[in-house]
């Protein structure tokens, strides 16, 4: 046999043990979530959510090229956005749902963060591994961060609504809570508008005010919800208050300091006062759940190695005890991974 038939021979099967698939789905992974930000850029969802349109319909009302936006047509339509019937396409319920300008509730403004800046941020991870500092962004880390507390406030405010459904936690009991370093405050927001009874104070630093306040204001929520400027890691010493959330606040926070920010929050409770954490938490492995070990580089892309990323269970069980939380409890929420926990200030 020659040399090729050899070489030929000894390759491993497509159909066996060994597969280049997976490398090949992650590597143009990509190429997925381009398409559907670029639909999303082009405003595709929201032309369509009022009926189906042919390509040249679409091609005329945003000024395309009507081939090539067929090929991004047909590409959401094999990704499940949308559905081509004919010459007609129409949305998925999911994009009428979430990908909408109209819509209350919709990921748009999530989905367009996304592009910009964090694609950008993550195709410099590379630096950010070599490094570990932070990225150097144009107009400073300011605003990049109430960029990501605007595009991921739905998001929060949805984890909310989940954690308020799940937990074992009787909040009509609770009538003060301090959401810490949550930027807009969607956690005290949800609580708030779910429990008429309660009254929330929003604590963050200066730069978050406008935002959060476009949300209180916008929910009718003035006399109920504050925002305070201040420490987030020095939380409120002394206010008393039955509830403190910590609603991804660790994640971004240095790992030394977390014993500090979690003593902060036990001393802004009153006796018996619970605190909630919602994070990505990993396993012991530090590889599963994938949404956590991937939020992990997403922390070290925007923020740099200085900061925590993702905790694992144990790590943060251990964290919370040691600051004098009693009944730690873990449920994970069918929310993209994420992990809400709860503790009693002993």
């Amino acid at each position: 046999m020659n040399q090729m038939g050899r070489a030929a021979e000894s390759r491993p099967s497509f159909s066996g043990s060994r597969s280049p698939v997976p490398i090949l789905q992650v590597a143009t992974g990509f190429w997925a979530s381009q398409a559907l930000l670029t639909a999303v850029d082009l405003r595709i969802f929201t032309l369509l959510f009022s009926g189906p349109k042919t390509a040249a319909d679409l091609a005329a009302a945003v000024g395309a090229d009507q081939p090539a936006l067929e090929g991004l047509l047909d590409a959401n339509c094999a990704l499940g956005f949308l559905h081509r019937q004919n010459d007609a396409y129409r949305n998925d319920e999911v994009a009428n749902a979430f990908l909408v300008e109209s819509v209350p509730g919709n990921y748009v403004e999530l989905v367009r963060f996304m592009r910009d800046p964090l694609f950008g941020l993550w195709g410099s991870l590379k630096d950010r591994v070599r490094g570990g500092g932070a990225p150097n962004t144009p107009n400073g880390s300011d605003e990049l961060e109430v960029g990501l507390a605007r595009a991921f406030h739905i998001g929060a405010y949805t984890t909310f609504m989940r954690v308020a459904e799940i937990l074992d936690l009787e909040f009509s009991d609770m009538r003060k809570l301090v959401d810490v370093g949550s930027h807009t405050g969607a956690g005290a927001l949800c609580l708030a508008r779910r429990y008429p009874h309660v009254h929330a104070t929003i604590l963050d630093r200066p730069v978050f005010q406008v935002a959060a306040e476009e949300y209180i204001k916008s929910m009718k929520l003035e006399d109920r919800v504050r925002f305070v400027s201040g420490d987030p890691d020095a939380a409120q010493p002394g206010a008393d208050v039955d509830l403190v959330l910590l609603a991804h606040h660790l994640s971004r926070r240095s790992r030394s300091s977390l014993p500090l920010i979690l003593a902060a929050a036990r001393s802004t409770l009153r006796d018996g006062g619970t605190l909630i954490v919602t994070e990505f938490l990993l396993e012991d492995s530090r590889s599963e759940p994938k949404e956590a070990a991937l939020y992990r580089l997403n922390v070290l892309a925007a923020y740099g190695a200085g900061n925590t990323g993702a905790l694992t269970r144990g790590e943060l069980t251990k964290l919370l005890q040691d600051a004098g939380f009693k009944g730690v409890d873990m449920v994970g929420l069918p929310m993209f991974g994420i992990t809400a926990i709860t503790a009693t200030k002993g």
